[in-house]
Protein backbone atom coordinates (compact mmCIF):
# COMPACT_ATOMS: atom_id res chain seq x y z
CA UNK A 1 0.00 0.00 0.00
CA UNK A 2 1.35 3.32 -0.84
CA UNK A 3 1.14 6.08 1.78
CA UNK A 4 0.32 9.08 1.05
CA UNK A 5 3.23 11.64 0.57
CA UNK A 6 0.99 14.97 1.83
CA UNK A 7 0.08 12.85 4.91
CA UNK A 8 3.93 11.74 5.82
CA UNK A 9 4.61 15.40 5.29
CA UNK A 10 1.98 16.65 7.51
CA UNK A 11 3.36 13.50 10.52
CA UNK A 12 6.93 14.59 9.81
CA UNK A 13 6.38 18.37 10.35
CA UNK A 14 4.24 17.68 13.75
CA UNK A 15 7.24 15.55 15.19
CA UNK A 16 9.60 17.96 14.44
CA UNK A 17 7.52 20.59 16.10
CA UNK A 18 6.98 18.15 18.95
CA UNK A 19 10.61 17.86 19.59
CA UNK A 20 11.42 21.93 18.98
CA UNK A 21 8.36 22.22 22.05
CA UNK A 22 10.40 19.57 23.94
CA UNK A 23 13.43 20.94 23.79
CA UNK A 24 12.18 24.71 24.71
CA UNK A 25 10.83 22.98 27.81
CA UNK A 26 14.29 21.58 28.73
CA UNK A 27 16.13 24.77 28.06
CA UNK A 28 13.99 26.86 30.05
CA UNK A 29 13.96 24.58 33.01
CA UNK A 30 17.62 24.49 32.34
CA UNK A 31 17.80 28.51 31.75
CA UNK A 32 15.91 28.71 35.38
CA UNK A 33 18.56 26.89 37.47
CA UNK A 34 21.77 28.38 35.74
CA UNK A 35 20.22 32.04 36.16
CA UNK A 36 20.32 30.94 39.89
CA UNK A 37 23.50 28.72 40.05
CA UNK A 38 25.23 31.92 38.65
CA UNK A 39 24.39 34.37 40.45
CA UNK A 40 24.35 32.74 43.56
CA UNK A 41 28.49 31.93 43.05
CA UNK A 42 29.17 35.09 40.99
CA UNK A 43 32.32 36.76 41.38
CA UNK A 44 30.65 40.48 42.16
CA UNK A 45 28.16 39.53 44.20
CA UNK A 46 28.72 41.49 46.99
CA UNK A 47 26.62 44.24 45.11
CA UNK A 48 23.94 41.98 45.14
CA UNK A 49 23.98 40.79 48.30
CA UNK A 50 20.41 41.23 50.40
CA UNK A 51 21.75 42.15 53.97
CA UNK A 52 19.13 40.89 56.56
CA UNK A 53 17.56 43.66 58.98
CA UNK A 54 14.81 43.79 61.48
CA UNK A 55 11.83 43.51 58.73
CA UNK A 56 14.01 40.25 57.12
CA UNK A 57 12.50 36.67 57.17
CA UNK A 58 16.38 35.74 56.81
CA UNK A 59 19.34 35.68 58.83
CA UNK A 60 22.10 35.26 56.48
CA UNK A 61 23.66 37.53 53.71
CA UNK A 62 22.44 36.13 50.45
CA UNK A 63 22.45 37.26 47.08
CA UNK A 64 19.29 38.93 45.18
CA UNK A 65 18.67 38.55 41.40
CA UNK A 66 18.55 34.61 41.08
CA UNK A 67 15.44 34.62 38.62
CA UNK A 68 17.67 36.35 35.98
CA UNK A 69 17.41 32.99 34.29
CA UNK A 70 13.78 32.89 34.79
CA UNK A 71 14.15 36.51 32.60
CA UNK A 72 16.26 34.61 29.90
CA UNK A 73 13.75 31.50 29.58
CA UNK A 74 10.91 34.25 28.92
CA UNK A 75 13.00 35.74 26.36
CA UNK A 76 14.14 32.29 24.70
CA UNK A 77 10.71 31.37 25.01
CA UNK A 78 9.35 34.29 23.48
CA UNK A 79 11.47 34.73 20.66
CA UNK A 80 11.29 30.73 20.08
CA UNK A 81 7.34 31.16 20.22
CA UNK A 82 7.26 34.54 18.06
CA UNK A 83 4.78 35.95 20.67
CA UNK A 84 3.85 40.16 20.10
CA UNK A 85 6.89 42.25 19.99
CA UNK A 86 5.41 44.38 22.34
CA UNK A 87 4.39 41.63 25.15
CA UNK A 88 7.65 40.64 24.69
CA UNK A 89 9.51 43.95 25.05
CA UNK A 90 7.11 44.98 27.76
CA UNK A 91 8.48 42.29 29.87
CA UNK A 92 11.93 42.92 29.17
CA UNK A 93 11.40 46.38 30.10
CA UNK A 94 9.95 45.74 33.40
CA UNK A 95 12.58 43.35 34.42
CA UNK A 96 15.84 44.90 33.28
CA UNK A 97 14.62 48.23 35.25
CA UNK A 98 13.84 45.67 38.20
CA UNK A 99 17.53 43.72 37.66
CA UNK A 100 18.79 47.85 37.84
CA UNK A 101 17.47 47.87 41.15
CA UNK A 102 18.42 44.79 42.06
CA UNK A 103 22.00 45.75 42.17
CA UNK A 104 21.90 49.54 42.80
CA UNK A 105 18.59 50.71 44.57
CA UNK A 106 16.20 52.40 42.47
CA UNK A 107 13.02 54.99 44.09
CA UNK A 108 9.59 53.77 43.74
CA UNK A 109 8.59 56.04 41.39
CA UNK A 110 11.50 55.33 39.16
CA UNK A 111 10.50 51.77 39.04
CA UNK A 112 6.31 52.95 38.85
CA UNK A 113 7.54 54.96 35.48
CA UNK A 114 8.58 51.82 33.42
CA UNK A 115 6.11 49.77 34.64
CA UNK A 116 3.19 52.20 33.69
CA UNK A 117 4.79 52.68 30.23
CA UNK A 118 5.07 48.85 29.65
CA UNK A 119 1.25 48.52 30.51
CA UNK A 120 0.46 50.83 28.38
CA UNK A 121 2.61 48.52 25.72
CA UNK A 122 0.66 45.60 26.27
CA UNK A 123 -2.69 46.65 26.73
CA UNK A 124 -2.83 49.11 23.53
CA UNK A 125 -2.36 46.22 21.20
CA UNK A 126 -5.51 44.38 23.23
CA UNK A 127 -8.29 47.37 23.14
CA UNK A 128 -10.10 45.84 19.73
CA UNK A 129 -10.72 42.89 21.19
CA UNK A 130 -11.44 44.27 25.07
CA UNK A 131 -13.86 46.32 23.12
CA UNK A 132 -15.57 43.43 21.54
CA UNK A 133 -15.66 41.81 24.84
CA UNK A 134 -17.06 44.53 26.59
CA UNK A 135 -20.17 44.79 23.94
CA UNK A 136 -20.91 41.48 24.17
CA UNK A 137 -21.69 41.16 27.65
CA UNK A 138 -22.32 45.52 28.66
CA UNK A 139 -23.43 47.46 25.56
CA UNK A 140 -21.43 50.26 24.15
CA UNK A 141 -21.28 53.03 26.93
CA UNK A 142 -17.71 54.58 26.89
CA UNK A 143 -17.35 55.53 30.14
CA UNK A 144 -18.21 51.79 31.68
CA UNK A 145 -15.32 50.68 29.00
CA UNK A 146 -12.74 53.24 30.23
CA UNK A 147 -13.73 52.30 33.99
CA UNK A 148 -12.66 48.50 33.26
CA UNK A 149 -9.71 49.61 31.60
CA UNK A 150 -8.52 51.46 34.34
CA UNK A 151 -9.35 48.12 36.24
CA UNK A 152 -7.53 46.50 33.55
CA UNK A 153 -4.55 48.77 34.20
CA UNK A 154 -3.94 48.62 38.01
CA UNK A 155 -4.50 45.32 37.93
CA UNK A 156 -1.71 44.46 35.46
CA UNK A 157 0.57 47.27 37.51
CA UNK A 158 -0.42 45.73 40.95
CA UNK A 159 0.09 41.82 40.32
CA UNK A 160 3.76 42.87 39.59
CA UNK A 161 4.08 44.42 42.29
CA UNK A 162 2.44 42.15 44.92
CA UNK A 163 4.11 39.30 43.60
CA UNK A 164 7.34 41.66 44.57
CA UNK A 165 5.68 42.15 47.91
CA UNK A 166 5.43 38.61 48.87
CA UNK A 167 8.63 37.00 47.57
CA UNK A 168 9.75 37.44 51.22
CA UNK A 169 10.43 33.86 52.37
CA UNK A 170 11.92 30.33 51.00
CA UNK A 171 10.31 28.96 47.80
CA UNK A 172 7.17 31.07 48.26
CA UNK A 173 7.19 32.95 44.86
CA UNK A 174 9.25 30.20 42.97
CA UNK A 175 6.70 27.53 43.38
CA UNK A 176 4.07 29.85 43.42
CA UNK A 177 4.72 31.12 39.74
CA UNK A 178 5.49 27.40 39.12
CA UNK A 179 1.53 26.71 39.71
CA UNK A 180 0.46 29.80 38.81
CA UNK A 181 1.56 29.72 34.94
CA UNK A 182 1.42 25.76 35.03
CA UNK A 183 -2.10 25.54 35.50
CA UNK A 184 -2.59 28.38 33.22
CA UNK A 185 -0.97 26.87 30.25
CA UNK A 186 -2.37 23.77 30.49
CA UNK A 187 -5.66 25.00 30.95
CA UNK A 188 -5.51 27.25 27.73
CA UNK A 189 -3.81 24.53 25.88
CA UNK A 190 -6.93 22.37 26.20
CA UNK A 191 -10.08 24.67 25.90
CA UNK A 192 -11.30 23.94 22.62
CA UNK A 193 -10.68 26.23 19.91
CA UNK A 194 -7.59 28.56 19.69
CA UNK A 195 -6.62 31.58 18.27
CA UNK A 196 -3.42 32.03 16.43
CA UNK A 197 -1.56 33.85 19.29
CA UNK A 198 -3.01 31.82 22.09
CA UNK A 199 -1.40 28.93 21.53
CA UNK A 200 1.81 31.07 21.65
CA UNK A 201 1.01 32.20 25.00
CA UNK A 202 -0.12 29.51 26.35
CA UNK A 203 3.43 27.47 25.68
CA UNK A 204 4.94 30.38 27.13
CA UNK A 205 3.39 30.52 30.48
CA UNK A 206 3.96 26.45 30.46
CA UNK A 207 8.04 27.88 29.59
CA UNK A 208 7.93 30.32 32.43
CA UNK A 209 6.65 27.56 34.97
CA UNK A 210 9.27 25.41 33.87
CA UNK A 211 11.75 27.95 34.63
CA UNK A 212 10.28 28.69 37.72
CA UNK A 213 10.91 24.78 38.84
CA UNK A 214 14.72 25.09 38.02
CA UNK A 215 15.33 28.27 40.07
CA UNK A 216 13.33 26.37 42.95
CA UNK A 217 15.94 24.24 44.09
CA UNK A 218 18.29 26.53 44.99
CA UNK A 219 16.06 28.77 46.97
CA UNK A 220 13.95 25.95 48.65
CA UNK A 221 14.34 24.29 51.58
CA UNK A 222 17.74 26.62 52.09
CA UNK A 223 18.22 29.73 49.61
CA UNK A 224 21.31 30.20 48.61
CA UNK A 225 19.82 32.77 46.18
CA UNK A 226 16.46 34.92 46.31
CA UNK A 227 14.68 35.82 43.40
CA UNK A 228 14.55 39.86 43.36
CA UNK A 229 12.85 42.21 41.65
CA UNK A 230 13.89 41.16 38.14
CA UNK A 231 12.57 37.64 38.81
CA UNK A 232 9.49 38.51 40.94
CA UNK A 233 8.04 41.90 39.15
CA UNK A 234 8.63 39.95 35.76
CA UNK A 235 6.73 37.01 36.89
CA UNK A 236 3.60 39.34 38.15
CA UNK A 237 3.42 41.59 35.25
CA UNK A 238 3.81 38.53 32.64
CA UNK A 239 1.31 36.59 34.78
CA UNK A 240 -1.25 39.47 34.69
CA UNK A 241 -0.71 40.13 30.78
CA UNK A 242 -1.63 36.66 30.19
CA UNK A 243 -4.62 37.10 32.11
CA UNK A 244 -5.80 39.65 29.99
CA UNK A 245 -4.93 38.35 26.57
CA UNK A 246 -5.58 34.43 27.12
CA UNK A 247 -9.20 35.14 28.75
CA UNK A 248 -11.80 35.15 26.18
CA UNK A 249 -14.47 37.03 28.21
CA UNK A 250 -13.95 39.24 31.33
CA UNK A 251 -15.49 35.97 33.49
CA UNK A 252 -12.15 34.32 32.70
CA UNK A 253 -10.02 36.90 33.07
CA UNK A 254 -11.47 36.33 37.09
CA UNK A 255 -11.36 33.06 36.65
CA UNK A 256 -7.24 33.09 35.35
CA UNK A 257 -6.86 35.94 38.44
CA UNK A 258 -7.95 32.87 40.69
CA UNK A 259 -4.84 31.01 40.23
CA UNK A 260 -2.92 33.31 41.87
CA UNK A 261 -5.24 33.86 44.89
CA UNK A 262 -3.11 33.22 48.21
CA UNK A 263 -1.03 36.04 47.15
CA UNK A 264 -4.01 38.81 45.90
CA UNK A 265 -5.70 37.41 49.18
CA UNK A 266 -2.47 38.01 51.30
CA UNK A 267 -1.63 40.94 49.94
CA UNK A 268 -5.04 42.86 49.79
CA UNK A 269 -5.71 41.90 53.88
CA UNK A 270 -2.32 42.86 54.45
CA UNK A 271 -2.91 46.53 52.72
CA UNK A 272 -5.76 46.76 54.30
CA UNK A 273 -4.20 45.92 57.91
CA UNK A 274 -1.76 48.70 57.23
CA UNK A 275 -4.41 51.44 56.14
CA UNK A 276 -5.98 51.06 59.38
CA UNK A 277 -2.87 51.41 61.13
CA UNK A 278 -2.01 54.34 58.85
CA UNK A 279 1.49 52.83 58.06
CA UNK A 280 3.51 53.57 54.94
CA UNK A 281 2.52 51.36 51.71
CA UNK A 282 5.92 51.74 50.17
CA UNK A 283 7.69 51.01 53.89
CA UNK A 284 9.06 47.30 53.97
CA UNK A 285 7.40 45.49 56.86
CA UNK A 286 6.84 41.87 58.35
CA UNK A 287 2.80 41.71 58.55
CA UNK A 288 1.71 39.62 55.96
CA UNK A 289 0.12 35.89 57.09
CA UNK A 290 2.83 33.88 55.54
CA UNK A 291 5.72 36.23 57.38
CA UNK A 292 4.00 36.17 60.81
CA UNK A 293 3.79 32.02 60.16
CA UNK A 294 7.21 32.04 59.63
CA UNK A 295 8.90 35.00 61.78
CA UNK A 296 6.50 35.08 64.83
CA UNK A 297 5.40 31.46 65.25
CA UNK A 298 8.41 30.20 63.90
CA UNK A 299 7.26 27.68 61.28
CA UNK A 300 9.73 26.79 58.84
CA UNK A 301 9.52 28.13 55.68
CA UNK A 302 9.58 25.16 53.41
CA UNK A 303 6.41 23.91 55.50
CA UNK A 304 4.30 27.69 55.08
CA UNK A 305 5.47 27.49 51.51
CA UNK A 306 3.91 24.27 50.88
CA UNK A 307 0.80 25.24 52.49
CA UNK A 308 0.50 28.60 50.33
CA UNK A 309 1.53 25.64 47.72
CA UNK A 310 -1.15 23.64 47.84
CA UNK A 311 -4.10 26.35 48.79
CA UNK A 312 -3.30 27.90 45.50
CA UNK A 313 -3.54 24.75 43.54
CA UNK A 314 -6.78 23.67 45.46
CA UNK A 315 -8.77 27.24 45.15
CA UNK A 316 -7.14 27.63 41.39
CA UNK A 317 -9.21 24.46 40.08
CA UNK A 318 -12.10 25.38 41.67
CA UNK A 319 -12.50 28.16 40.15
CA UNK A 320 -11.69 27.09 36.76
CA UNK A 321 -14.57 24.13 36.96
CA UNK A 322 -16.52 27.00 38.22
CA UNK A 323 -16.30 29.04 35.45
CA UNK A 324 -18.75 27.22 32.83
CA UNK A 325 -21.53 27.63 35.86
CA UNK A 326 -21.36 31.26 35.31
CA UNK A 327 -20.65 34.61 37.26
CA UNK A 328 -22.44 34.43 40.48
CA UNK A 329 -20.84 30.95 40.84
CA UNK A 330 -17.48 32.07 40.71
CA UNK A 331 -18.01 35.07 42.71
CA UNK A 332 -19.55 33.21 45.44
CA UNK A 333 -16.71 30.68 45.50
CA UNK A 334 -14.14 33.89 45.56
CA UNK A 335 -16.30 35.44 48.07
CA UNK A 336 -16.06 32.34 50.66
CA UNK A 337 -12.64 31.65 50.15
CA UNK A 338 -11.79 35.61 50.32
CA UNK A 339 -13.68 35.28 54.05
CA UNK A 340 -12.33 32.08 55.25
CA UNK A 341 -8.76 34.02 54.62
CA UNK A 342 -9.70 36.82 56.24
CA UNK A 343 -11.14 34.75 59.16
CA UNK A 344 -7.65 33.29 59.49
CA UNK A 345 -5.26 36.03 58.73
CA UNK A 346 -7.33 37.97 62.01
CA UNK A 347 -6.88 35.13 64.48
CA UNK A 348 -3.19 34.75 63.64
CA UNK A 349 -2.78 38.25 64.24
CA UNK A 350 -4.67 38.48 67.02
CA UNK A 351 -2.57 35.86 68.65
CA UNK A 352 0.78 37.72 67.70
CA UNK A 353 -0.64 40.50 69.69
CA UNK A 354 -1.70 38.86 72.48
CA UNK A 355 2.27 37.26 72.95
CA UNK A 356 4.39 39.12 74.99
CA UNK A 357 6.82 41.41 73.76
Amino acid sequence: MIQDPTSTLTDLVELIAQHRTVLLFLSCTALGALGAWLIAGIAFREHLLDVPNERSSHSVPTPRGGGVGILAAFILAGLTLRIPTTFLFAGILVSAVSLYGDYLRISVGFRLLFQILAALMTLFPLLPRLSIQYRSVVGSDPLIFLLILMGIFVFMIGTANFFNFMDGINGIAGLSGAIAFGFMGVYALNRGPQDAFQVPLSLLAVCISLACLGYLPFNLPRAKVFMGDVGSILLGFIFACLVVTLSRDYLEMVCLAGLLFPFYADELTTMAVRLRDRENLTQSHRRHLYQLLANQFGVAHWKVTLLYGAVQVVVGALVLIAYPYGLWSVLIFLTVCLAGFTGLASHVRNRVNLQPS
